[in-house]
């Protein structure tokens, strides 16, 4: 990759690696919380494993890790020399994209369904907003809070898997456009070189007549004195 990418790709990928994790913060602890309070507790939330669809926090946490992984991937081929940084930016980054758009459109398709089949988010936040919140569990808000902010981030990790990726794209084109530009100088120079060995062939090729009439005057006049001194 070129050095004027590697910078931009770097810092790309590092904010994503931090909204990854502020994904996985937010989603694991809000289905941390489900788990450990869907069991027994006063405001009969045992009714939620056979109500609630937890699918969308699973997505959230399962895309936002893979997307974690694949940029730590690109920071080591921007490092490693070793590795084909262009090829290797271009799939993980196709990848993250691919686990971006996962991340947004199925939790948002799971939230569309509620009320008829909620998810923690739709649960939670209808809870915030009834009349009469003071009969909801303390940490409703909280989950609530948690779980928007885990989808909505989702949004800005795609736009960066974006930019990501029409870098590299970008990258591999003009390492093309070098090869070939690179190619075409070469050779442009060994046609230099076949033009000047050629007419260095000429130029000796058209000597040696020379030489051989100059030789042969010279011996004739040798052969005359020699003569006359007879």
């Amino acid at each position: 990759m070129a050095a004027k990418l590697r910078l931009p790709t770097l810092a790309l990928a590092a904010l994503s690696i931090c909204l990854s994790l502020a994904i996985i913060g937010c989603a694991g602890r809000a289905l941390n919380i489900f788990d450990v309070q869907h069991s027994s507790n006063v405001w009969l939330l045992p009714l939620w494993p056979n109500h609630f669809d937890t699918r969308e926090l699973q997505t959230l946490l399962g895309t936002s890790a893979a997307i974690l992984v694949l940029n730590s991937i690109n920071i080591a081929a921007i490092f490693i020399t070793t590795l084909p940084a262009n090829l290797v930016i271009l799939t993980t980054t196709l990848l993250s994209t691919i686990s971006a758009l996962t991340a947004i459109t199925f939790p948002a398709v799971l939230n569309s369904h509620a009320p008829r089949r909620d998810t923690l988010q739709s649960w939670t936040c209808r809870w915030t907003h009834h009349s009469s919140t003071s009969n909801a569990p303390a940490q409703f808000t909280t989950i609530c809070q948690e779980t928007r902010f885990a989808f909505y981030t989702t949004i800005p990790i795609f736009l960066l898997q974006l930019l990501l990726l029409s870098l590299a794209l970008h990258a591999i084109v003009s390492n093309r456009r070098n090869g070939r530009a690179h190619h075409a100088t070469t050779d442009n120079v060994f046609a230099m070189r076949l033009g000047s060995d050629a007419e260095k062939s000429g130029s000796l090729h058209e000597l040696r007549p020379v030489q051989q009439v100059s030789v042969g005057g010279k011996r004739e006049e040798s052969f005359r004195e020699g003569r006359g001194g007879w």
